[in-house]
């Protein structure tokens, strides 16, 4: 599966020789959600998140993220493998986002891509401060998104289910690849 995944990315990003390409650096970046129950809010990170971003000139032009559901800890092992079972881990292992569609506005990318969470693939705008020194950039910032655009069912505790909106929350650093 991980090879698969690499050949994909290799395959896809290597399309020409006046494109700089750029790797997430896993050992540092990282991606969060937030969600809430009217007892209590909690978090999870997944700190083992890959990805490329492709820069042509002065522009970038592509990127692809992908993550396992299963990396995201939420330092509660009850309720990540409540939610690895609520969310069919065995069905749909990973969470993926792919965008060729950039605006670069001075410290500021908007992403206007897809997002490909439990089988279900939806067009998704992420907007991104950009914070670039030399051969190194850092991509943070976060968006929102319903469980129920995803066809995942809110699971409930104490009779009452948890909100729908989670709110994700990224670091990405990148390093240029050299040629």
């Amino acid at each position: 599966m991980k090879k698969l995944f690499f050949c994909w990315f290799v395959l896809f990003f290597c399309s020409s020789k006046a494109q700089e390409r750029w790797m997430l650096d896993s050992k540092i970046s990282f991606i969060t959600y937030e969600a809430s129950h009217f007892l209590h809010d909690w978090s999870g990170t997944n700190q083992n998140v890959k990805g490329l971003l492709i820069k042509d000139e002065d522009f970038f032009k592509k990127i692809a993220i992908a993550m396992y559901v299963r990396d995201f800890d939420s330092k509660n092992s009850n309720r990540d493998n409540n939610a690895l079972e609520i969310l069919d881990v065995l069905q749909f292992p990973k969470i993926e986002f792919f965008s060729d569609e950039i605006e670069n506005k001075n410290s500021e990318l908007k992403f206007y891509g897809e997002l490909n969470f439990h089988g279900i693939k939806l067009n998704t705008n992420i907007i991104a401060e950009a914070i670039l020194e030399e051969n190194n950039l850092l991509l943070k910032g976060d968006f929102d998104f319903a469980l129920s655009d995803f066809e995942v069912p809110s699971p409930s505790f104490m009779l009452r289910k948890m909100e729908d909106e989670i709110e994700i929350k990224f670091e990405l650093y990148y390093r240029k690849l050299d040629r």
